[in-house]
């Protein structure tokens, strides 16, 4: 996995524990994804990330509270879930891509000595997709 993997791993290992989704969710953005920067991101996810990091960043601290605790906490618990929801799919695009980065690729290779014309060989049809 690459770290930014790594990090949204992380986080989900904490909103699948207990408490309110609420503080779940500002744990795991504050403790593994705060510091990500959407530039660094696959393009795959950066708009994504981006309206998480709008969403934890909507009310500005105040009375101790850092910007994404208030805004967690003006939150209702149904946007507090999707934001915990859209953390699983980010997460399940980056497993993907990476997945697709490390995968061996299968090639036919002829020998110099192989005579095969296109007529008398055809790539099978779920080779050719590769």
């Amino acid at each position: 996995m690459t770290a930014h993997s790594d990090d949204f791993h992380a986080a989900l290992q904490v909103l699948v524990g207990t408490g309110a989704v609420k503080q779940r969710l500002v744990d795991a953005y504050r403790r593994h994804l705060a510091s990500l920067r959407e530039e660094d991101l696959p393009e795959a996810v950066r708009d994504r990330f981006a309206t998480l990091r709008t969403s934890m960043h909507e009310a500005p601290a105040a009375g101790g509270m850092t910007a994404p605790e208030a805004s967690a906490r003006k939150m209702s618990e149904k946007d507090a879930a999707e934001h915990a929801a859209a953390i699983l799919e980010m997460f399940a695009v980056l497993s993907a891509l990476n997945e697709s980065e490390t995968a061996p690729r299968l090639r036919i290779v002829a020998n110099d000595d192989d005579t095969l014309t296109d007529d008398l060989f055809e790539v099978p049809a779920f080779l050719s997709r590769a």
